[in-house]
């Protein structure tokens, strides 16, 4: 093999894999090696941003005793690197349509898959390097010097990478070889990846809320050991016993297993998959619906723009994961009972639902993103004797109903998983909706005061402005400055205040912001499109 193609094709790749940030970065006049430079200081900064973040928590455990917890992480982030490596995967060997040019190119198809794994490789591994910390920690908890701990983490790390990203390849590249997934590609792509978003959510929810079971022998709890990833924990916890030993044989044979796998069934197929495509391409008929309103008419055309599954995976992944585990990891924590808590605690959980809306909601989800989805159609509207303030708010509405749906729901299921009584329940759906309502009017009028109509990537959409670090800077900030808000909240309830003034007082201080909120968005919005 040529490493100097490999290093040529990775380069290509990862300009593939999020066109926006290239677009980004050569916006501020870097070229050529600069650009792939700045790509990979970004995924740096993103690796060293999640490690700085679950670091913290890992470095006060003591996995050595507590196999519940080695396994509760493991779990953890191998659903979000599932869920990132489906993505990645259908972005890099899909998306990009590249696999024809090298056809008339001195290239082995060993080395294009080579340089496209190393490529998926950059956008995963920042996800999972908490697990690198993890695997140390159990290494250096059980008594391994740290040179030993050391190899042994960054042995099991590049393992536990490589199974994952050959399970993935194995059931995006096998679905795809199917008849029925060429006669139905869009469907099929939309319901794979929404599959791999039902896993990982609910995945996450799921260990997140689960019962915890009590380690005597450790003095603190544990959590229920998940026995898929105990293989690695008995690596790492006797790394130099006959258990330990064959555990990690056993995890090599199984890697070397997938990675034939790859080689004898995926790889030899790549080209002859693309090449066949247009050939097997059937024309369908498009169904129309007779006698429907202008309303109902633009109401289907705009769930059609939402339809694309490049655009569903990207946004549920960066407004729906991170959001959840974040909120999640925080409830879990959180030693009181819901259930022992006083009807005084209802305006708590109202601000509770609008700050939790509030992490829901950015600058990549639905509502923030309809209008530039129109691309070229939106001029075309324009020129129509429509109403164009009627027409974007009809759009709005769509954005904002399915954004309701999409926190009202997972708030909803929090919820009841929580068995938080029905009179703190109700006040924190409401206000998940309201907080919803109002963040959406703010992030359509954005998506129209930075509209971009030429786009050829969707992710182009959600950099715009402040980019990538604003939206980090937005969830973080904002989980950040509500935590203090609802934790002022919670003092002054159990300073023994009235509850009805105290109560009253903050909604009342909640009603002027709302309004205040919506005269500015109906003056320097909607008041200002001409009809």
């Amino acid at each position: 093999m040529n490493s100097g193609i490999i290093k040529r094709l990775i380069a290509v790749n990862m300009l593939y894999v999020n066109p926006s940030s290239t677009n980004q970065i050569r916006k501020k006049g870097r070229k050529g090696k600069q650009v792939i430079r700045g790509i990979i200081q970004q995924y740096l900064l993103s690796g060293v941003i999640f490690l700085a973040i679950y670091g913290v928590t890992m470095v006060m455990i003591d996995f050595a005793k507590l196999p519940g917890f080695f396994t509760y992480y493991m779990t953890l982030f191998a659903l979000i690197g599932f869920s990132q490596s489906l993505s990645a995967i259908f972005n890099v060997f899909f998306e990009s349509k590249d696999l024809q040019d090298y056809l008339s190119l001195p290239i082995k198809q060993s080395e294009v898959f080579i340089a496209k794994f190393l490529a998926v490789g950059m956008t995963i591994v920042p996800f999972l390097l908490p697990l690198l910390i993890l695997f140390f920690l159990t290494a250096f908890k059980s008594g391994y010097s740290i040179v030993f701990a050391v190899i042994g983490a960054i042995l099991l790390f590049f393992i536990f990478f490589i199974l994952l990203f050959s399970l993935c390849s194995l059931i995006v590249f096998g679905m795809t070889k199917t008849k029925l997934f060429r006669q139905h590609k869009k469907l099929f792509t939309s319901l794979m990846l929404g599959f791999s978003m039902v896993v990982s959510v609910g995945g996450i929810l799921m260990i997140n809320f689960s019962q915890n079971t009590v380690d005597h022998s450790a003095g603190m709890v544990d959590r229920h050991a998940f026995a898929i990833f105990m293989p690695f924990y008995q690596v790492m916890h006797g790394l130099f016993t006959a258990r330990g030993l064959l555990t990690l044989v056993g995890l090599l044979v199984l890697t070397g297993l997938f990675l034939l796998a790859l080689r004898f069934f995926v790889v030899p197929s790549l080209y002859e998959q693309f090449s066949d495509e247009g050939s097997h391409t059937i024309a369908t008929t498009r169904k129309r619906k007779l006698n429907q309103t202008l309303k109902k008419q633009l109401e289907s055309y705009n769930h059609q723009l939402l339809k694309n599954p490049n655009l569903i995976m990207q946004v549920l992944t960066s407004s729906l994961i991170m959001p959840i585990v974040m909120v999640g990891t925080m409830v879990t924590t959180t030693p009181v009972s819901l259930k022992t808590l006083e009807p005084k605690f209802m305006g708590v959980f109202f601000v509770c639902g609008i700050v939790f809306a509030c992490i829901m909601l950015n600058q990549t989800s639905f509502v923030s993103n309809l209008i530039s989805l129109d691309r070229e159609n939106f001029s075309f509207i324009q020129s129509l004797p429509l109403s164009i303030r009627r027409y974007l708010r009809q759009k709005f509405w769509v954005g904002c109903k399915i954004q309701m749906m999409i926190a009202g729901g997972v708030g909803l299921i929090i919820g009841l998983v929580l068995k938080m009584p029905l009179f703190l329940l109700i006040p924190f759906f409401v206000g998940i909706l309201w907080g919803t309502y109002l963040m959406s009017l703010h992030f359509f009028s954005r998506d129209y005061r930075l509209l971009n109509v030429t786009w050829t990537n969707v992710s182009q959409l959600f950099t715009r402005g402040v980019g990538n670090y604003g939206l980090m800077l937005w969830m973080f900030g904002t989980l950040f400055v509500g935590a203090i808000l609802i934790a002022l909240y919670v003092v002054a309830v159990l300073m023994d205040i009235n509850p009805i003034l105290l109560n009253g007082g903050v909604m009342i201080w909640l009603a002027i912001l709302s309004v205040a909120w919506l005269l500015i968005n109906r003056n320097n919005f909607w008041r200002k499109l001409n009809d």
